[in-house]
């Protein structure tokens, strides 16, 4: 029975067996900003003790230009700075010495020693920031990993909008510079400053701190306010019913201190994440933990974890006269807050949603006393991320349809498909590659093959049951086309003949093609990227139809083939909404927009400057759909009045 069940997880889930498991800190601090050791000899503690990953996250700033330390003349000070210049020596180690026994030591910058530190598949470090600012006087602490450029701390009227502001400012830097990073949420009862009400607003928000290893945090709440975990699974609640992707729990250190130990003190080795990655790179290892392939610890270790969309499985590394409580914690339908659905004692376990059980997460409980703990009494835990079942959010009431509105790269939204669709939205689009004959979405080729993010689930079964909510329609009473644009990123015969297949089961809700004879349907399909131009053209039925491009007007393409035509905006125009539009670039416009509406097809321009002043020029040029990441900004546009 053991080994059927593994094999249906692993065919599931075909990563899931080969497991690359890599220890990582998120939430560390040096001298650069508060801490009170150098760079290099925290690096070496985590490297020293058997972490892959680090992110180093100064406060406000990076390791980076010119930075000298006073060294006070007092002993543990001296001797931290003797410790590291023993351990590095004196051709590494930048210092001056001054009149009065003065010191000063210049800080090494993160591109100096990472050198030392980075190994290929064994030690990584990642950029890293902690913003922090407040909001009247509470705290409001939010990492940024693997961020490149540095955040300037925002404010805002609210706790939510202060963090919501400085959440987008991250969302902006990752979609610009195409490098993966992420925000997480630091100590929310850090002074009680963030409450799960605040964090329930957020949008883009994936991660926090479930248990952060700062004495000062209240992890574990008060008589009158939640603990992190409780939080935890408020939120989740929440997210569920709006068709929100999940909040995942970290723990991290918070390391301050490194030359005094004790409960008043924020120590390292307190809390971490192992992440199960293709590799030991930023992609993967922020990709995975996107997906939950990843479990929170204080010191419980796992041997193996398999999870699924509606399953979670795990055998723990047991060490000896070593007692393990799992709890199986969970949500069922109908239901307002979580319960333990399961508690009991050993090393392997394993939970599959039932019907009417909507989440579920899994604690594990040692009675190992935790070394240098939190607080007195720790034993060593763990938290397993949950898992859920998809849920569809209940009809946004009084929405406009937005005829001339484009969801760019839609599956990047904080809901995919459930903000365009809130927003009025006509066209959304999804990029797909054909892995093992199922079509992922994904902006970069996947490092791992997530159920969660095929076209099916996070499009196509989304849709068919909103249009069962709508009478049968996307949008209640409207009779205008909606489209699915599907971009295809792998080769094109191959990709088609896979998507071709798929969409045979959503047959009802798909507009219909035999020759160039239309039968509506509530979605109309077009695919991009890598098209099969030739077969869609040769085929008697189809479910789909072609974007086309400037270079394909003029060659007899009918607009039932080709429904819309599409080009990158600076292909055509330089002008970026500053000052006026220079005339000869709103006449190319132009007469682009006659070309396409000749043929009976709309005109899409995409990577267009998100400006008002552009999508005006846009629309008085008559291009038909803006184009665009900032889903609210257009809405507010396309319905304000003239």
């Amino acid at each position: 029975m053991r080994l059927s069940l593994c094999l249906f997880f692993c065919i599931s889930l075909s990563s899931a067996c080969a497991q690359h498991w890599y220890k990582g800190n998120l939430h560390t601090h040096s001298l650069w900003s508060d801490g009170d050791d150098y760079p290099e000899m925290i690096m070496d503690w985590y490297k020293a003790n058997g972490y892959h990953f680090v992110g180093l996250s100064d406060h406000n700033t990076f390791q980076e230009g010119e930075k000298w330390v006073n060294v006070p003349r007092v002993p543990e000070s001296r001797r931290t700075f003797e410790r590291y210049l023993r351990t590095f020596g004196p051709d590494w180690v930048t210092y001056k010495k001054g009149a009065n026994d003065s010191l000063r030591v210049r800080l090494k910058n993160l591109q100096e020693y990472r050198s030392y530190f980075d190994d290929p598949g064994k030690f990584l470090i990642l950029k890293s920031e902690e913003v922090s600012t407040s909001y009247n006087s509470k705290p409001i602490h939010i990492n940024m990993t693997n961020v490149q450029n540095l955040i300037r701390p925002q404010r805002g009227n609210s706790v939510a909008e202060v963090m919501q502001n400085n959440i987008d400012l991250v969302v902006a830097q990752r979609r610009l510079t195409g490098q993966p990073m992420f925000p997480h949420i630091n100590h929310p009862n850090f002074y009680y400053a963030i409450t799960a009400q605040d964090l329930m607003q957020l949008r883009y928000e994936r991660f926090f701190e479930v248990f952060n290893g700062h004495p000062l945090v209240n992890n574990y709440g008060d008589g009158k306010r939640d603990a992190t975990e409780v939080m935890w699974d408020k939120i989740n609640t929440y997210f569920l019913q709006q068709g929100r992707p999940l909040m995942y729990g970290l723990a991290t250190d918070d390391s301050h201190n490194y030359q005094f130990f004790g409960l008043e003190y924020s120590n390292t080795g307190r809390g971490w994440v192992m992440v199960n990655a293709a590799d030991l790179s930023p992609r993967s290892l922020i990709e995975s933990m996107e997906a939950g392939r990843f479990y929170a610890s204080s010191g419980v270790e796992l041997e193996k974890l398999i999870q699924t969309p509606t399953s979670i499985s795990f055998k723990i590394k047991a060490e000896p006269e070593v007692t393990y409580t799992i709890q199986w914690i969970g949500l069922k339908k109908g239901k307002e807050k979580t319960e333990i659905f399961r508690e009991v004692k050993g090393v392997e376990s394993s939970y599959t949603l039932a019907e009417g059980e909507l989440m579920v997460r899994a604690k594990i409980i040692s009675d190992k006393p935790k070394y240098n703990p939190f607080s007195a009494g720790d034993v060593e835990t763990a938290w397993i991320q949950p898992i859920a079942k998809l849920q569809t959010p209940p009809v946004k009431p009084n929405v406009v349809p937005l005829p001339n509105a484009h969801a760019h790269n839609d599956y990047e939204q904080s809901r995919p498909l459930w903000d365009a669709l809130d927003q009025g939205f006509t066209s959304v689009e999804a990029d797909v590659y054909l892995i093992n004959d199922t079509l992922f979405v994904a902006h970069e080729q996947p490092t791992f093959t997530n159920p969660a993010h095929t076209l099916e689930n996070l499009y196509l079964k989304p849709l068919t049951e909103r249009i069962a909510q709508n009478g049968n329609q996307v949008y209640a009473g409207y009779k205008g086309p909606v489209y699915l644009m599907i971009d295809f990123k792998t080769e094109a015969e191959s990709t088609y003949k896979a998507l071709e297949k798929l969409l045979q089961n959503y047959r009802s809700i798909l507009t219909s093609y035999k020759g160039n004879s239309p039968k509506p349907g509530a979605v109309t399909i077009f695919i991009s990227g890598k098209r099969p131009i030739e077969t869609l053209k040769k085929s008697k039925e189809r479910l789909a139809s072609l974007d086309g491009r400037p270079a394909d007007l003029g060659k007899k393409l009918s607009a039932q083939l080709m429904p819309v035509v599409s080009d990158n905006y600076a292909n055509h125009l330089s002008w970026r909404g500053k000052g006026e539009m220079p005339d000869e670039q709103f006449q190319k416009l132009s007469q682009l927009v006659r070309k396409v509406h000749a043929e009976g097809k709309k005109l899409r321009l995409w990577a267009c400057p998100e400006d008002p002043a552009v999508w005006k020029k846009l629309r008085e040029a008559g291009a038909d759909f803006l184009s665009t990441d900032q889903l609210e900004l257009v809405r507010e546009f396309l319905l304000a009045k003239p």
